[in-house]
């Protein structure tokens, strides 16, 4: 009798350390996942961040493109040939798809962010390629 009084008194002595243990465990696994958890929240600020600030550069890259075009439009504006007014038609088709690219730009979500990075980097491009051509095709009015 005393020897299974000593023995369930030893089980439940080893049971006892047991869930300690496993207490132990959850707590490290509770700190662990809170420390995911802030690290993901972290993570997410400095993305945010950083996509702002790219956003931020090209919002002004397009405002620099859209503003060069507006001096433009006005300079022309003071000469009434057929070339300037196409020249005109021209420019401001530049200036309405700038407009276009800068509303997406203010109201992208990070999903999208790439694809309108990209989009913006593509307009760029394109709107120098057609400045120059521009300049070449109306180049006595650019005297």
């Amino acid at each position: 009798m005393k020897k299974v009084l000593l023995l369930l008194t030893v089980a439940a002595f080893m049971a006892c350390q047991e869930t300690s243990r496993q207490e132990e465990k959850k707590e490290e696994m509770k700190e662990g996942v809170e420390k995911i958890g802030q690290d993901v929240k972290e993570t997410a600020a400095d993305t945010k961040e950083y996509m702002e600030a790219q956003r931020d550069e090209l919002r002004k890259d397009l405002e620099e493109r859209k503003r060069e075009i507006d001096l433009k439009m006005e300079e022309l504006k003071k000469d009434g040939s057929t070339k300037s007014k196409k020249a005109k038609a021209k420019l401001a088709d530049l200036r309405d798809q700038i407009d276009v690219k800068l509303g997406e730009l203010k109201n992208t979500s990070a999903d999208k962010w790439d694809s309108t990075r990209n989009d913006v980097d593509t307009l760029l491009k394109r709107t120098d390629e057609e400045w120059q051509e521009f300049k070449a095709d109306f180049k006595e009015l650019f005297r």
